[in-house]
């Protein structure tokens, strides 16, 4: 509904009329035809029609737009009553000032600030309603601290009060009391499973770290029993290498003899063999490999009971080949024991 037309002075314009109640526009709206309504009027009527109620041509609330500019200018500067007017207001403003005005005007009725209180008064008289209000409260004159309205002053009983306000605040500590408690069970036992869960969990570390225990010692001793096998064979090794050393530096004096003992072997065997042709026939083939085998099956006797007995044999008593296979037979136990020391 738009503004009545009696409270308006001076002249009105047509133009700034609503199409459908006749009144000044209120929030005016502006159809395509570029007639003007009220938005309260024009959606009401939408509602039961889809046409402009001023020639009837097809319209939507969708094709409806804000007044022109020069139109809201004009509706502006209008010049209207209070709505008070019948109180006593005899304020004229402008219409774009009415709502401001009306909002702080000393005529308009409002409600008490009281709770509970029906009555509305003018804004101009409401400081003396509430002096006097039925249900305007303050505090009790006895210092109890308690709130009262004006027809409960009568009934007030401090104790009774304090004694009510003494049983809702144990009631209420009780209750947070009881929630912290509870709160506390609660995280009592979330903690009790995670203690428990985390025992079990370092027992079977403890269990698992035994058993690896348990297995290194084994490797160790079984390490450290090797380890003294091979000290042993390692000492076993370099005392056979000390008595070899030994046994080569008896054996270095003969070596020098050797050339003049080859020598005249061969020259005492060349004048033993000269004389057995001259006295003697000559034996076959066969004796002679027979022969050679024998004394090289004495040589490798003379060796061996040379390597076991330990002191080097005389060079008076032996001839020179069976001195030359035992220096060969002792350079390979030499080089033999010298590979297995630096295997060792």
């Amino acid at each position: 509904m738009g503004y009545d037309l009696e409270r308006f002075v001076g002249y009105v314009n047509e133009g700034l009329l609503c199409c459908v109640c006749r009144d000044v526009l209120e929030r005016p709206l502006q159809a395509p035809c570029e007639h003007a309504y009220c938005s309260s009027c024009i959606s009401t009527w939408l509602v039961h029609h889809h046409s402009c109620p001023e020639d009837r041509l097809p319209l939507d609330v969708g094709s409806l737009k804000p007044l022109y500019r020069y139109m809201r200018n004009d509706l502006n500067r209008l010049q209207i009553r209070c709505v008070n007017a019948a109180q006593g207001c005899e304020v004229v403003c402008s219409l774009e000032s009415l709502h401001s005005h009306e909002d702080e005007c000393e005529f308009a009725f409002i409600s008490c600030a009281n709770t509970g209180c029906p009555v509305q008064v003018e804004r101009r008289g409401l400081e003396a309603h509430l002096s006097e209000c039925s249900f305007r409260s303050r505090e009790c004159p006895n210092g109890c601290g308690h709130t009262l309205l004006s027809i409960d002053q009568s009934q007030h009983n401090c104790v009774a009060e304090l004694r009510t306000e003494v049983e809702m605040l144990r009631v209420e500590m009780l209750c947070k009391v009881e929630e912290v408690r509870r709160e506390m069970e609660s995280r009592l036992d979330s903690q009790r499973r995670h203690m428990v869960q985390k025992e079990s969990q370092l027992k079977n570390e403890v269990e698992e770290l035994k058993g690896q225990l348990s297995r290194v010692m084994c490797d160790m001793r079984a390490l450290l029993g090797a380890e003294r096998l091979r000290r042993q064979e390692l000492a076993e090794a370099e005392l056979e290498k000390r008595e070899l050393l030994e046994l080569l530096r008896d054996l270095q004096p003969t070596r020098s003899q050797n050339p003049t003992e080859q020598t005249a072997r061969d020259q005492h065997q060349g004048e033993a063999q000269t004389s057995g042709w001259e006295l003697h026939t000559e034996p076959t083939r066969q004796q002679q490999r027979e022969a050679s085998s024998h004394a090289s099956s004495l040589s490798l006797h003379s060796a061996q009971a040379s390597h076991a007995s330990g002191p080097p044999p005389s060079p008076q008593l032996g001839e020179g080949g069976r001195k030359g296979g035992t220096r060969s037979l002792t350079l390979d136990c030499i080089k033999k024991k010298s590979r297995e020391v630096t295997v060792i």
